[in-house]
């Protein structure tokens, strides 16, 4: 999938709200060896009516764990964290980093959405964080007060009492995207752009799939959409290292810190779905360490 779908990983929305489950069929894998029985459970940070309940056998899995563990800790500290961390502190005017032509596109994107929206809000933002917020902004308009499906996994652990927590911090993800250069950040924006009007109903479509539940399907999907253009390829490729790739061994070390050190506890861990799907995912590497990994309806 192009850049700005995944670095929806940084997106979280706050207030709660109560519907009815559509997930057909959740990203839940059971993951076992002789000495070690945990669960996978794959996420959209995305907020949506039909993903506000847990499906039953999430809910079955978090009842019955010791510990829940997010991609980071959801408290109530996080929005102001992400906002303060995606800030510029430069000073610089933001038509002087990047293209009067580019600038404008932004704008005339945003009034299509609300005419009350200018990218002038956005003058003392990162370039990366730019492209999150344009790429999600009309899903968080459309279900403002509604919750990321990784937000209810953990306020219901919390509610049903678990231990809870993150693999990694908020500060962490976010240092990641400040590795790329103002150059690197640019052309995420740009490619953000052109995507997002050639591809008006992507994410819609993959909630959808995401709701599906089908692995094939949501892979070919991410994967089909990388590299339309050759000249962000290689910093596609640059960002699935860092952001996909690189993460999945840390968090994979991080499982294996709390399998080993506690063996007689159950865990969920629940990350955004990307990191359980295909070559270089979690779930590839625990099957290559010799853990039975299978799908649980």
């Amino acid at each position: 999938m192009k850049l700005i779908k995944l670095s929806i990983l940084f997106i979280f929305f706050a207030v709660s709200s109560t519907a009815t489950t559509a997930i057909q069929k959740p990203f839940l894998w059971k993951v076992s060896n002789e000495k070690h029985t945990f669960y996978l459970f794959g996420t959209m940070h995305l907020g949506d009516p039909r993903l506000q309940t847990l499906p039953s056998s999430v809910q079955r899995v978090i009842e019955n764990s010791d510990g829940v563990y997010t991609e980071i800790a959801i408290d109530d500290t996080l929005a102001l964290k992400s906002a303060m961390l995606m800030m510029r502190h430069d000073k610089k005017d933001l038509s002087s980093i990047i293209s009067l032509k580019l600038y404008n596109k932004i704008d005339s994107y945003l009034k299509e959405i609300n005419p009350q929206l200018s990218i002038d809000s956005f003058k003392t933002t990162k370039i990366w964080a730019i492209s999150s917020i344009v790429s999600l902004i009309k899903n968080q308009l459309k279900y403002p007060t509604l919750q990321a499906v990784d937000a209810i996994v953990y306020k219901y652990a919390q509610d049903k009492n678990k231990k809870v927590g993150g693999v990694e911090t908020i500060e962490s993800q976010i240092a990641i995207m400040d590795k790329f250069s103002i150059a690197e950040q640019v052309m995420m924006l740009e490619s953000t752009m052109g995507y997002l009007q050639k591809n008006k109903n992507a994410i819609e479509e993959m909630k959808q799939l995401y709701i599906n539940g089908n692995e094939k399907k949501m892979l070919k999907f991410i994967l089909g959409a990388m590299a339309q253009d050759k000249r962000y390829k290689h910093l596609e490729d640059k960002f699935m290292d860092l952001m996909l790739y690189n993460r999945n061994i840390t968090m994979l070390q991080q499982i294996d810190s709390l399998v080993q050190t506690n063996p007689n506890k159950s865990y969920l861990f629940a990350f955004g779905v990307m990191h359980f799907l295909g070559d270089n995912s979690i779930i590839s590497y625990l099957q290559c360490n010799g853990y039975s990994v299978r799908r649980v309806e």
